[in-house]
């Protein structure tokens, strides 16, 4: 009778095949996070976007998913792209690459951000308005769903790629659908199981051996149910089972304000014209977020945060609406003692390495 195989043995024939996938559980907890530039949302996910693992950003049309993701990656762009901090504080040493003449002013993240744009509809003009580099932005127009999911597998198997996003899934449009008439009946749920191939897929790339933390985000559109309860996820539920972090995002209100030459806001009505002359009209928004789901931070956790659109078409995260954030949440923390807001927010804006600071330990706190 032949003796069975020992432990150690299949251990060994696991990880010489598929790399070291069993493994004593051991070893300290991957705190690793990249931040996303807004500060309510980070402070919700205790850190930012988990590494190594799938993110879902869902909402409404004009939720401003695809500009948060943007945000998303301008933040991973200007950081060190193994530990995620900013040059300040980066203590890897080879991990970021600097500029040519190393006066480490200028940073950037040298690998390569994948933008897979399913709904062709991504304006390059918007990009720079929100200050991503396209340098290292290389996006992927494909031309149906099965060449979408078939190059996100290809991309995250790349160790130069260090970010993924997929923009949208509910775009993904199965091969066979469009070589079919108008009027003939495609293959039932082909977009979910699309969607689930994929997602499998990026799940068993991302965390491979001796490659570089990576990202990955991708967006869904939700369409409101028949009935006016809930909304429907478009390609099933199974991209929320597994993702790691579900985060939904609607817009709460709009506002008009009027700036003056010396810097004073005022709120407006929708139809209500600038009279001061010289005064720049600015279209604030309120963006509200809950975190749905997720594997690396508290669930259900919600917040907001704001938009401004100036008349130059330039869109930019409210700086105020983050200073405020950052005070009080810093002031509940015990680390201020009852510093004023306008001093320190002057304070915060000349040392961004400060604010970097404070931002950095109330998360850790939280």
């Amino acid at each position: 009778m032949a003796s069975s195989p020992s432990f150690l043995a299949i251990q060994k024939e696991v990880n010489d095949k598929y790399g070291n996938v069993l493994r004593l559980a051991t070893g300290k907890a991957e705190t690793r996070k990249l931040p996303t530039g807004v500060f309510n949302i980070d402070w919700c996910l205790r850190g930012g976007l988990p590494i190594n693992r799938l993110t879902l950003v869902s909402g409404h049309k004009s939720s401003y998913k695809t500009t948060f993701t943007l945000k998303a990656i301008k933040s991973y762009q200007a950081r060190c792209n193994f530990c995620f901090e900013m040059k300040e504080d980066c203590l890897c040493g080879g991990q970021i690459s600097f500029g040519e003449e190393d006066d480490r002013e200028t940073i950037s993240n040298p690998l390569m951000v994948v933008y897979i744009d399913v709904e062709h509809a991504l304006d390059i003009k918007h990009v720079e308005h929100l200050g991503v580099s396209t340098g290292n932005l290389y996006i992927f127009d494909p031309p149906h769903g099965e060449a979408a999911c078939e190059y996100a597998e290809k991309f995250a198997k790349v160790p130069e790629v260090g970010m993924i996003v997929v923009d949208s899934l509910a775009a993904l449009v199965p091969e066979t659908e469009l070589e079919k008439g108008y009027f003939d009946k495609g293959p039932q749920s082909l977009r979910a199981r699309l969607i689930s191939r994929m997602y499998r897929a990026l799940i068993t790339h991302l965390s491979r051996d001796g490659y570089p933390p990576r990202i990955a985000v991708a967006l869904n559109h939700l369409l409101p149910s028949r009935d006016g309860y809930g909304d429907i996820l478009p390609g099933g539920e199974t991209q929320k089972y597994l993702s790691s972090v579900v985060l939904k995002l609607w817009v709460t209100r709009k506002q008009y304000i009027t700036i003056s030459k010396k810097g004073e806001e005022k709120l407006e009505d929708e139809g209500e014209k600038v009279i001061e002359q010289d005064a720049t009209k600015v279209r604030k928004q309120a963006v509200a977020f809950l975190v749905e789901h997720s594997k690396v931070s508290p669930d259900l956790m919600k917040g907001e945060f704001e938009i401004f659109l100036g008349e130059d078409d330039k869109i930019k995260f409210g700086d105020t609406d983050d200073f405020r954030s950052v005070y009080f949440r810093a002031l509940k923390a015990g680390i201020l003692d009852g510093a004023k807001f306008t001093a320190l927010k002057d304070i915060w804006q000349e040392d961004q390495g400060a604010y970097e600071k404070v931002k950095k330990t109330v998360i850790g706190l939280a």
